[in-house]
């Protein structure tokens, strides 16, 4: 039981803006809107070996891609992350879809872990590390012209992170077949391995193992982004109309600093996540609940 489900994280205000929503939600959202919008833009084409024309992609993900000719455009750092492969490509919807089921799935026990602004910048930052790992393959190779799009990246984190975070949570590969979390991890390393090996794949192999590398050293450093802020204008936005509060079915007795206290620790939750919380405060978190079971049955 997380501590969402407990008496003393109910929320008294109504929800608005954003906050209503996870940011798994918010970001798998942008990428489907995205990857919407693209599939009316004009088309870009190539002709393959045996002569024939394939659809190669469409003007906006072209736009949004990371690509080693357009380095000088900085936003592609982040925004070929939420960009895919058009409709009518090769790979067509699985590129997407493959990527935003994994987030999904393995991204909410993240964001309930961290919060939902400490998962966010661990996810954008995810991107950048994923963007920095293509780019220093392709520098490191000679430079051909070659370009990324996807969230594969920011994904593999994600992945990799849960990996780290509960090696032997039992997890189904295509519905299926039930594996533990570490050894889908060690497939995963080993098929990139592979495609890093194969000429031509046309998977960004060095954006998945970068990203991947990026989870593992946010767990082994126990890093923290706390400090980053959002600007304020964004920052309200997510925030919505109130934060959470502490519901006391007895509000006229009980211990009113304790329930401060309590209030006040909640905060830190929403903020930073569970995970953020010290020894001595899940004790007074335990002793809040203590004292509400108490009350009730009493009443």
């Amino acid at each position: 039981m997380g501590f969402e489900d407990r008496d003393y994280s109910r929320s008294n205000a109504p929800g608005g803006g954003l906050s209503q929503y996870s940011m798994i939600t918010i970001l798998i959202a942008i990428n489907v809107i995205v990857f919407v919008l693209d599939s009316f833009t004009a088309k870009s084409f190539f002709q393959a070996e045996n002569g024939t024309i394939g659809v190669a992609g469409h003007w906006l993900s072209n736009q949004l891609a990371l690509d080693t000719q357009r380095w000088y455009f900085p936003w592609t750092w982040l925004t070929h992350g939420f960009a895919h492969a058009s409709i009518d490509t090769q790979i067509g919807i699985w590129h997407i879809a493959g990527n935003m089921l994994t987030l999904f799935f393995l991204g909410r026990p993240i964001e309930q872990r961290l919060g939902r602004w400490e998962f966010m910048k661990f996810y954008l930052l995810a991107i950048l590390a994923g963007g920095a790992g293509f780019y220093l393959v392709q520098f490191l190779s000679g430079w051909s012209p070659a370009s990324v799009l996807g969230a594969s990246g920011a994904v593999s984190a994600v992945v990799a992170l849960f990996i780290f975070y509960y090696p032997r949570q039992t997890l189904l590969i295509w519905g299926v077949l039930p594996v533990p979390a570490w050894l889908l991890g060690l497939i995963m390393l080993l098929m990139n391995l592979k495609y890093a090996i194969v000429p031509d794949s046309g998977i960004s192999w060095e954006a998945h193992l970068a990203g991947a590398a990026f989870g593992l050293a946010y767990f082994w450093f126990g890093w923290n982004f706390t400090r980053l802020k959002m600007p304020k204008n964004i920052a309200t936005k997510m925030a919505g109309s109130g934060p959470l509060k502490i519901h006391n079915p007895n509000p006229s007795g009980g211990n009113e600093k304790l329930t401060e206290q309590a209030d006040a620790i909640l905060e830190k939750i929403n903020v930073h996540g569970e995970g953020s919380l010290t020894a001595r405060e899940r004790k007074l978190l335990k002793r809040y609940s203590e004292m509400v079971r108490q009350q009730r049955q009493e009443q």
